[in-house]
């Protein structure tokens, strides 16, 4: 499935930034016939795939933000 991942930073002020993660991805046709081969619809699939990725970014995006941080104090 094409995905297309985005890691932005926004300055807040001369000490702090905004860091947000975004995935995105559309499914491709053999993903949505795996979907219907398994006897889900598409909604069903995707709301799944969103709950686990959710997860997976809640647990990992905090431990990314500070290795980012560890990094910028590094170089200072």
């Amino acid at each position: 499935m094409p995905k297309r991942w985005e890691l932005r930073t926004k300055a807040i002020d001369a000490q702090h930034c905004e860091y947000t993660n975004t995935v995105t991805s559309h499914p491709t046709q053999e993903f949505l016939d795996e979907v219907q081969e398994q006897g889900m619809t598409f909604k069903e699939a995707a709301r799944a795939r969103q709950s686990i990725s959710s997860d997976h970014n809640r647990r990992e995006t905090p431990l990314f933000a500070e290795s980012i941080t560890c990094a910028a104090r590094a170089n200072r």
